[in-house]
């Protein structure tokens, strides 16, 4: 009995496979060449469909896809994924959903099969490429489109008063966050408008910094001759071209600079200039002028002095000791400001004065004296010449001479609980020879 009763069961599982079989055989048959049932790429449905067919599909609904707004305010530009080359692989996607159920053995391929028939699903995705350096490419233009550069407070002074504007935020292109967007956006077939992310850009100057400069800590005036037009267009230029200038903490003041910055130098004219202790003419006299005015405003407002040197000549618009040479990119007047807080340089020019003034915080502000202490007085020497250009018992006068001078400057910072010296150089100014020429020609009988 139990032999009969294993055989029966022997032959029903037989007679199941292979009706299964056939059935399994019957569905390979009507769908040899196209894709199986329950066959997926995402949520698209390939079953029944011929490998053309089923690119077709794909391809129309990615056509449909192919593109997505980005916005900015009123801004709008069209994101179009062949700008980086965006490439779904949508033949290499059909290849595996066809081979599904052809690419085993007999027997694993009609298990597949009857598993497909049975209502499982086999979902595909889509192998994604893009060319990234197309894409940066493309958010570097887009910044450049949608960049809007921050504005500085400024300051100003009117009719001696200070004057601050109020600073606008700028913003440029969030790259990282619109890059990771635009992938996302390409991975999910997504074509729904999207708000381009920007990154905030504060300016330099704020008004709350820039409001912190409300007093003057430093001023200083020296007077010329209005009347050498040459010279006094000199001055007019390099006042300009040094003024409105602000200095943060550590920053540093360069007359040179900002004299090349101006461009000024094919407006200079030839003036009086000193070469080697002797007055001549030269392009850009009268520059000197407008450095030793702002060096003794810097010296009045506390600034830390780099970089100063004296003229070979004591000059006729300031003390010794407190005059500043320049010349081109070799000698230069440098200083800094040494406070938490900016300082702004300001100059005027009226009539036949220059004034500098430098302004800044209230508790920077100092009594500050200037002291000039000669500590050497140098002859001059006496050159006698003859030359028989004159006559005898004749002399001429050929060069003044003038003695030389050592004097070193300092800077006293008076306090209620003392004062404060500080040294700040020395200026040496060389003598010059005195030369007498006696005439040696006989006189004609």
């Amino acid at each position: 009995m139990i032999i009969l009763k294993k055989l029966k069961i022997a032959i029903f599982l037989s007679l199941f496979i292979i009706s299964f079989g056939n059935v399994v055989l019957s569905d390979a048959i009507v769908f040899e060449g196209k894709i199986h049932k329950n066959i997926y790429v995402r949520d698209m449905d390939l079953s029944n469909l011929t490998k053309e067919e089923a690119k077709e599909k794909i391809n129309k609904m990615l056509e449909e896809n192919n593109s997505f707004l980005l916005k900015l305010n009123e801004n709008k530009f069209e994101f179009l994924k062949e700008y980086i080359d965006a490439d779904y692989n949508v033949e290499e996607v059909v290849e595996k959903a066809y081979n599904i159920g052809r690419d085993e053995g007999i027997i694993s391929n009609i298990k597949t099969i009857g598993s497909l028939n049975l209502g499982r699903k086999v979902i595909l995705d889509y192998s994604i490429t893009y060319d990234e350096k197309k894409l940066n490419k493309y958010l570097k233009n887009l910044n450049k489109k949608i960049y809007v550069k921050p504005v500085n407070s400024t300051i100003k002074i009117v009719d001696g008063k200070i004057i601050i504007s109020k600073e606008k935020n700028g913003y440029k292109l969030n790259e990282e966050e619109l890059k990771n967007i635009i992938i996302r956006k390409i991975t999910d077939i997504d074509n729904d408008v999207e708000i381009i992310p920007i990154l905030s850009i504060k300016p330099f100057y704020t008004y709350d910094n820039l409001s912190k400069i409300n007093t003057i800590l430093g001023r200083y005036e020296t007077y010329f001759n209005s009347k050498n037009y040459n010279r006094s267009t000199n001055i007019r230029l390099a006042s300009n071209a040094t003024t409105n200038i602000l200095l943060n903490k550590g920053d540093v003041f360069s007359f040179n600079s900002n004299i090349q910055k101006s461009h000024i130098s094919k407006y200079l004219k030839e003036a009086p200039v000193i070469i080697n202790g002797k007055q001549d003419k030269g392009i850009g006299g009268g520059m000197c002028q407008v450095s030793s005015t702002i060096y003794n405003a810097a010296l009045y407002s506390g600034a830390n002095i780099i970089s100063v040197r004296n003229h070979s000549i004591p000059s006729p618009y300031v003390e010794m000791g407190r005059d500043a040479t320049v010349s081109g990119g070799c000698i230069d007047l440098k200083f800094s400001n040494k406070y938490d807080t900016p300082i702004f340089i300001y100059n005027q020019v009226m009539e036949n004065k220059i004034v500098c003034t430098i302004y800044g915080n209230k508790k920077d502000k100092k009594d500050i004296e200037i002291i000039n202490e000669t500590t050497d007085i140098i002859n001059n020497k006496i050159v006698r010449k003859n030359s028989e250009e004159y006559d005898l018992g004749m002399k001429v006068i050929e060069q003044e001479g003038r003695k030389g001078y050592k004097v070193q400057t300092y800077r006293v910072y008076k306090g209620a609980l003392g004062n404060k010296k500080e040294y700040i150089g020395e200026s040496y100014y060389p003598p010059q020879d005195k030369i007498i020429i006696y005439g040696t020609r006989e006189l004609r009988k």
